[in-house]
């Protein structure tokens, strides 16, 4: 009895060794390796709109990636989602150093809009519908 086909492409996906690269789970070195394709996501989609992300607990905006990002890069980004929003929620002003390096990294990333960090309503209770 073979696999249906949706099912044998898992199967076969997960059988298959995970390389052996640590530096593809090195958020910094992604984010330098990739910089220049992150600072060229510099224009802000009007109907994007952000979402409650469960692995960084953070809020995000369709906008912030596209399809050419690849996957290790978009897990990286999440230590930027995350500490965005803990931003937002105490109303505060960026301290990190990680984020400064970010930020001169790939400086006309949307991501780093103001707007993204100040806390309003709709962010807010976005935030809440996720944060369960």
């Amino acid at each position: 009895m073979s696999l249906p086909a949706p099912l044998w492409r898992i199967t076969s996906y997960l059988s298959k060794p995970m390389p052996n690269n640590d530096a593809k789970y090195d958020s910094l070195h992604q984010l330098t390796t990739y910089a220049q394709h992150l600072n060229s996501i510099d224009t802000a989609d009007p109907f994007a709109t952000p979402k409650y992300e469960l692995m960084s607990g953070a809020l995000i905006w369709s906008d912030e990636t596209n399809s050419d990002t690849p996957v290790y890069v978009i897990w990286a980004l999440r230590q930027l989602f995350a500490y965005r929003t803990r931003l937002m929620i105490d109303d505060a002003e960026p301290d990190n150093a990680f984020w400064d390096q970010c930020v001169t990294l790939f400086p006309n990333w949307i991501g780093f809009l103001p707007t993204r960090r100040k806390p309003t309503p709709e962010l807010l209770a976005e935030y809440r519908r996720g944060d369960v």
